[in-house]
């Protein structure tokens, strides 16, 4: 999946279902419409304050602007499997000291 069709936020469905319109949302952030606006698009992503913000200014979970990650395949992740060799190695004298 290349960048620009990957879908990271879910702030302008949020927005949508609950009636806001961008520029309201930016004019209470303090921020620019464009910068909604990119938002929305997943063009530029909020920061994590800004993220909070949304969420407590369309009294939202945060977990609601996310696209959801429940569907990922049973198992260890890589990131678990990657340490798990790091320990084994660590412990089998691998790694110089």
């Amino acid at each position: 999946m290349n960048k620009s069709s990957r879908v990271i936020y879910r702030i302008a469905a949020v927005l949508k279902d609950k009636g806001i319109d961008n520029k309201v949302l930016a004019e209470l952030m303090g921020v620019n419409a464009e910068t909604v606006s990119r938002w929305c698009n997943n063009e530029i992503q909020p920061k994590p304050d800004n993220l909070y913000k949304i969420a407590e200014l369309t009294k939202s979970n945060i977990q609601e602007l996310l696209i959801p990650t429940t569907k990922w395949p049973e198992g260890p992740s890589k990131a678990e499997e990657a340490q798990r060799a790091y320990d084994q190695n660590k412990r089998d004298g691998k790694f110089k000291k």
